[in-house]
């Protein structure tokens, strides 16, 4: 009998594929780290010559926090517990708010609120992030339906209890 607490929408959103692209990110950042750091800001004024031991070090730490949130993710959005996904969803609704201002800090404003200027980093950063946060905030008020948990026997049917 399995369990799960999220609708089947947010668990496909927050527990397969934002996961798979936290990984994807990681990969990336780590094939490349000088590339992905480059790449926060469009029209960089640094050169890869220009690449410290301090980015590099940076760069690296950012992409292992992006490895660290998939697996939290997956446990979370899949938990036995309502309480769990829910904190999840909410804590990382907040982060959602503070990786829109981080980029917003690193572009300025005449490239933030300008997306021809966007690179594809900065329109991923800025729009997942947006999209995501909204997604969050709606299955938080029970839009996809109530966060419960569910039993689901192998016939598909189940009964639900609301927590």
């Amino acid at each position: 009998m399995a369990r799960t607490t999220l609708p089947t929408f947010p668990l496909i959103v927050f527990g397969v594929i934002e996961p798979a692209l936290l990984t994807w990110a990681y990969i990336e950042g780590m094939r490349d780290p000088a590339l992905y750091f480059l790449k926060q800001v469009p029209d960089s004024t640094t050169t890869g010559t220009g690449f410290s031991p301090e980015a590099l070090g940076v760069t690296l730490q950012l992409v292992n926090v992006l490895l660290l949130l998939a697996p939290m993710a997956v446990v979370a959005c899949f938990s036995r517990d309502p309480a769990t996904a829910k904190g999840y969803l909410f804590a990382v609704a907040l982060a959602d708010y503070g990786h829109i201002y981080a980029t917003y800090r690193a572009v300025g404003a005449d490239v933030f609120f300008n997306p021809s200027r966007w690179n594809d980093m900065v329109g991923a950063n800025i729009v997942s992030s947006a999209v995501l946060n909204v997604l969050r905030l709606l299955t938080l008020l029970g839009v996809f339906g109530p966060v419960v948990a569910r039993d689901r026997d192998a016939e598909g049917g189940g009964k639900k209890k609301a927590l």
